[in-house]
């Protein structure tokens, strides 16, 4: 199949930056823990894969994420969907809640870290 589309919308990082990361309270909305903090590996308008040393369980936690891919500090709710153990942590992939402004903003912001490589 040929796509027409020459970007990719998914941007690995080469030193992951250090992200906070909150349990999150699916009815009320409020914290359930204080800030975790962990690795970003790599992030798309829809979601991410993080590196921790704690252990979530997939699919049943909710979190909150807060992180700065190159200008703009994003604030993002997202659902944990899957767990791999990995040396002495955890992989996760997890899915943002619906938000075309933060998907817009994501979008926007790794357009600009890509630029900044080409250069």
């Amino acid at each position: 199949m040929f796509y027409k589309r020459s970007e990719s919308f998914r941007y690995t990082f080469g030193t992951p930056p250090e992200i906070c990361l909150q349990l999150i309270d699916s009815l009320s909305n409020q914290a359930l823990s204080p800030k975790i903090y962990c690795l970003l590996l790599d992030v798309s308008p829809k979601g991410a894969k993080l590196f921790s040393e704690k252990e979530f369980k997939s699919g049943e936690e909710n979190i909150s994420l807060e992180f700065v891919l190159n200008h703009e500090t994003i604030i993002a709710n997202a659902k944990i969907v899957w767990v791999e153990q990995y040396g002495e942590g955890w992989i996760y992939g997890v899915d943002f809640e619906y938000n075309s402004i933060k998907q817009m903003l994501i979008l926007s912001e790794i357009r600009e870290l890509k630029e900044i490589e080409m250069n």
